[in-house]
């Protein structure tokens, strides 16, 4: 006598939840040419929580959308760091500028 299998139950596969993001703008200190810009944006948007960076050479600032439950401020800065360059996040924007 055999016994019955149980019946395969399949289970619904979760659908991914929202993903929050951030932007921040940092200072960067040190960059003397593109490829030092390069550099930065390569190194920022070589970690996975980083969704987008831009680096603005002339206006020594980066430009960063992350995940905030991965990464913080200090992370992108020490990132920075990391490579030879200062990083520090920018003052907020005055009201109506």
């Amino acid at each position: 006598m055999s016994v019955p299998e149980p019946p395969v139950t399949e289970l619904p596969v979760p659908e991914p939840g929202p993903t929050r993001s951030a932007t921040v703008e940092l200072v960067v200190g040190g960059m003397h040419c593109q490829s030092c810009a390069e550099l930065i944006e390569e190194t920022l948007t070589g970690d996975p929580a980083v969704r987008h960076a831009t680096v603005d050479l002339d206006a020594a600032r980066a430009s960063v959308t992350y995940d905030p439950a991965t990464l913080t401020v200090d992370d992108l800065c020490a990132a920075v760091t990391g490579v030879g360059y200062r990083a520090t996040r920018a003052a907020p924007a005055a009201p109506g500028s």
